[in-house]
């Protein structure tokens, strides 16, 4: 009797309370998202996706609602994406810009951060693209989110010492990974370089860190140079964060560091080559060993193997020349032109890629039988 009154109860609960959701396991409200820009993008748990407005001083998480599922590794291509999108939005192609792009894992849809124009006030847009290269809005008028506002951001006319506007550097990158997200970006701080990490679902404590490398380039330690793009990685057991810096170091710092003091100095494992920015980075596994994928502005994709980067020492002397390569080694791949990279399926790895002879924007496949 007492079993047949538990499971009645039990019953009677679900009814009255409904079933656990992404909405209340996540802390998520209906309302209306006003995006003032879009830029970096992230999935978190169960497909939320974290999109950076950089102008507004904030994370996003959205409830998406992408629910399919796709296990084939079939590649994907779109070509001339800029028009597709231009026409979409009854914009020019000229006018699109593409902030970041990010594939869902389970449903391999292709999420597009976009600017309806150049302008410091252009308008903010998130796209999917669908496997069948349908393109649509995702509408945030009426979607279940949560918000993050972050504090000690650097004021909209603020500018570097090279001139270009601080505020646009503010949230750099986002990477979510073992329950944090961590936010890679610029604050208005005497060491202005941080990185931020803050609990999902969203809390009012943050931490922030400011970080310090060594640039190989330069022969100096800096404080002010954002990193551009990072990647959470497992380097000789220890959790880390592998930042990619501009002009063009790459550095690693441990997330237990990062946890724990107000200040990091981070280990410059390589120096990828002055005059260029690495854009993006994910990891990927072929033939049991895992490799770093490095798209760059200025150079072409570049492969390291993980064992390689593990192996690396501090670099603490500068090269001799700004195009200059040391630490780390790395190929130097045939794939030019591109500017977003992730994973797409166990096969292939999407790309967004400028073409260099027609200047177009492609969304195009990256085979790893050739990585």
């Amino acid at each position: 009797m007492n079993k047949l009154l538990t499971l009645l109860f039990a019953i009677t609960a679900i009814a009255a309370y409904g079933v656990e959701t992404p909405a209340s396991r996540y802390g998520l409200t209906l309302g209306k998202v006003e995006l003032k820009s879009a830029g970096a993008l992230a999935f978190g748990p169960e497909g939320i996706l974290f999109v950076a407005d950089t102008r507004g001083g904030a994370i996003y998480a959205l409830d998406v609602k992408d629910t399919q599922r796709d296990t084939s590794s079939v590649a994907f291509e779109l070509k001339s994406i800029d028009k597709a999108l231009g026409s979409f939005l009854g914009i020019s192609a000229s006018d699109v810009v593409i902030n970041d792009m990010i594939v869902h894992a389970a449903s391999q849809n292709i999420y597009l951060s976009v600017s309806r124009g150049r302008s410091a006030d252009a308008t903010a847009v998130l796209i999917k693209v669908d496997r069948n290269k349908n393109i649509s809005e995702v509408k945030t008028d009426n979607i279940l989110f949560s918000k993050a506002d972050l504090a000690n951001l650097p004021g909209p006319e603020e500018k570097t010492r090279w001139g270009e506007s601080k505020r646009a550097m503010a949230i750099t990158d986002l990477q979510y990974y073992d329950g944090d997200l961590y936010v890679a970006g610029l604050s208005n701080e005497e060491f202005a370089s941080r990185l931020r990490s803050m609990k999902f679902p969203f809390k009012a404590n943050q931490s922030s860190t400011s970080v310090e490398v060594f640039h190989t380039s330069h022969n100096r330690y800096e404080t002010h140079a954002p990193i551009e793009t990072m990647l959470p990685l497992t380097l000789n057991n220890q959790p880390s964060i592998l930042a990619g810096y501009g002009c063009a170091p790459l550095a690693k710092f441990s997330v237990a560091d990062l946890k724990s003091q107000k200040h990091v100095k981070g280990a410059t494992l390589a120096e990828l080559g002055g005059g260029s920015r690495p854009l993006d980075m994910i990891t990927y596994k072929k033939n049991g060993e895992n490799f770093v994928l490095i798209a760059n502005s200025n150079r072409t994709v570049f492969k390291m193997k993980v064992s390689d980067i593990e192996k690396s020492q501090p670099l603490t002397t500068p090269v001799d020349g700004i195009f200059v390569s040391s630490g780390t080694p790395f190929v130097a791949t045939g794939y030019i032109g591109v500017l977003h990279i992730d994973n797409l399926n166990s096969k292939y790895i999407a790309a967004v890629q400028r073409d260099i002879e027609t200047g177009e924007l492609n969304l195009v496949s990256i085979t790893l039988r050739w990585l």
